[in-house]
């Protein structure tokens, strides 16, 4: 039987990677830490943020 696996669909590729056994040190590469809207737009997103519980959001965006 293996361990559950954490979601990473919505994480940036770094810290996706970090979940693995091995990698750990890639969570401080994370540059998707602050939700970029599509310029000229409401509530449309070009890049969210990072759903990654190892970094701590103190606000949205």
């Amino acid at each position: 039987m293996s361990a559950p696996t954490e979601d990473t669909s919505t994480m940036s590729p770094e810290c996706a990677l970090a979940h693995r056994p091995g990698y750990s040190k890639l969570h401080q590469d994370c540059r998707q830490t602050r939700d970029i809207p599509l310029p000229q737009s409401r509530g449309i997103l070009l890049v969210p943020r990072c759903t990654c519980s190892h970094h701590r959001y103190t606000s949205p965006g």
